[in-house]
């Protein structure tokens, strides 16, 4: 019996932004084929198959990555994938790079033969972020501040949203943290842009003397590195005296 699991998998997959549908038509003027017959997508988009005209539906190869079974919709999804003349559509997601085939289960079979049609798809262009150096530090006077920075890049395919916060301990739970200031705090890199310039100020007005370290977080659509942490540290150092007359009062 032909599983349908991950057809019904397929409509649970979020989407990558910008996601598209694609259309195959099915039968009708075409005669006993699918129309195109190749179709090359991203992964996350949808085929939206019509039935033109004819005793058909649309089920995918054995074994394929991606499995369905639909005409007056998907088995598994509360519809009846059994062939029909009725002027059915079905779509169908495809989560999964890699080359899915598929056939009408009356005028072909799998492999190609008869009717058949292929959906090849793409890994879907992913944004990647790159920050350097991979850690900020500084020193200042108990009174003063520090200027340091990074910056941050885009070296994927697809457009980087990011924002920044800061955190005592873990990224995964920013608390600000009031002496470490960023500018700009949130922002979008094209693939192949240039890298966003952080400036980051640390604050020794309230501080006292002594070490302190926390994290700057970085937050963003590249879910592989989201957060992404930079540690910083920070030394506050003792004012030197000065007295006016000298220091023998």
């Amino acid at each position: 019996m032909r599983r349908t699991v991950l057809a019904v998998a397929a409509t649970l997959v979020s989407a990558p932004a910008f996601a598209a549908i694609h259309d195959v038509s099915v039968g009708g003027a075409a005669g006993l084929a699918y129309s195109p017959s190749s179709l090359t997508i991203s992964a996350g988009d949808t085929v939206r198959f019509t039935n033109a005209g004819g005793f058909h539906n649309v089920v995918s190869d054995d074994d394929a990555i991606t499995e369905f079974r639909c005409a007056a919709g998907c088995d598994g999804e509360g519809g009846n994938g059994s062939p029909t003349s009725s002027l059915w559509v079905a779509e169908v997601t495809f989560p999964t790079a890699g080359t899915i085939g598929y056939h009408c289960e009356v005028h072909g079979s799998s492999g190609g033969l008869g009717m058949a049609g292929t959906i090849v798809v793409e890994a879907a262009a992913l944004p990647i972020v790159e920050v350097a150096p991979g850690e900020v530090s500084g020193s200042a006077e108990a009174g003063g501040s520090a200027s340091t920075g990074f910056e941050l890049a885009n070296t994927g395919g697809a457009t980087l949203d990011w924002t920044l916060d800061t955190s005592s301990t873990g990224c995964s739970a920013p608390v600000d943290v009031p002496w470490i200031v960023l500018a700009p705090t949130s922002g979008s890199i094209t693939p192949g842009a240039t890298a966003a310039s952080i400036d980051v100020t640390l604050d020794a007005s309230s501080l006292t003397p002594g070490a302190y370290n926390a994290n700057i977080c970085v937050h963003s659509n590249d879910a592989v590195h989201d957060p992404l942490t930079l540690p910083v540290s920070f030394t506050v150092n003792t004012p030197d005296l000065i007295f006016e007359n000298g220091f023998d009062g």
